[in-house]
């Protein structure tokens, strides 16, 4: 797959791995508070682990640097692709990207080596980093919170009609739902 990013650099190429986002929003559009999310639901936080366990994640600084603090460390079973433009020191099951290419690259390569041939690349976050990949992703894994929290980070708006809703599981307060890119 070739898509534009609509930035001023190369194109995402990601022929062998599907690129998924995954995100739980509010229905004001909302994704974080204070670095870190406005509610708490169990059953999401599970449906995360569970979906992206044994898969490379891209996510940013902040939300790496969130989830270390709020674990101890990076999220374990998986290889971690922290996208920033500062030098970290990472341990061993997570990386360093400069760019949204190199991001992309180390977490193929990561589901070769590391995650037995993995077919999915997640990206999780956090605003930023959604915004710059929403163009080339493959598809969408949205936990819909239905309140309207404050916070201060938002999801990017995005063409609904560019994917097709294929699955919904409603739960008392949200709904996990799946979109593909329409072909």
């Amino acid at each position: 797959m070739t898509v534009n990013t609509g930035a001023d650099t190369d194109p995402v190429v990601e022929p062998d791995h599907e690129l998924v986002g995954i995100v739980a929003v509010a229905d004001n559009g909302v994704i974080g508070k204070d670095g870190d999310m406005p509610w708490h639901i169990p059953e999401d936080l599970q449906h995360f682990k569970e979906t992206t366990m044994a898969h490379p994640v891209i996510m940013g600084r902040v939300t790496y640097e969130s989830i270390v603090d709020a674990l101890g460390e990076p999220l374990p079973g998986r290889t971690t692709v922290v996208l920033t433009s500062r030098d970290l020191e990472t341990p061993e099951n997570a990386v360093v990207a400069h760019d949204l290419q190199s991001a992309v690259e180390e977490a193929a390569a990561a589901a070769d080596e590391r995650h037995d041939g993995a077919d999915r690349v997640f990206v999780a976050g956090g605003a930023t980093v959604y915004e710059q990949y929403l163009p080339a992703l493959d598809r969408l894994i949205v936990t819909e919170v239905h309140e309207e929290p404050d916070g201060d980070t938002q999801f990017p708006d995005w063409d609904r009609t560019d994917f097709d809703e294929v699955e919904r599981d409603e739960h008392d307060g949200f709904a996990f739902v799946e979109y593909v890119r329409t072909p």
